[in-house]
């Protein structure tokens, strides 16, 4: 597992850092697991700043986490908190896509 909690960035001071909390599952170090995680990085950077936590997850080296959350396919986002649960296939590239599914307040 790859733990990524971003440190700089004030943006969103009202907020508690670990706030939004996701999942990504990955098949191994490929060119669309590189490229999913880099996207979702940018956006979430963006939107969320400080107050997320990212685990990255390979199902090669985490078949069991895989399957109890019911991963379908990878690349493969789940936003855990806060409720209700959202789940997102892709490679995360169109960003609009990716702030309308999770519901991302822009303004």
């Amino acid at each position: 597992m790859i733990s990524d909690t971003p440190t700089s960035n004030q943006k969103n001071k009202n907020r508690k850092k670990g706030e939004f909390i996701f999942q990504l599952f990955i098949a191994g170090n490929t060119p669309i697991s590189i490229k999913a995680i880099s996207s979702i990085k940018a956006i979430f950077e963006k939107y969320y700043a400080d107050n997320y936590t990212l685990d990255v997850f390979d199902i090669y080296e985490y078949p069991g986490l895989a399957t109890t959350e019911e991963v379908l396919a990878v690349p493969y986002l789940i936003r855990k908190k806060p409720l209700p649960e959202i789940r997102m296939i892709g490679d995360f590239s169109d960003r609009e896509k990716v702030i309308d599914e999770l519901l991302i307040l822009t303004k």
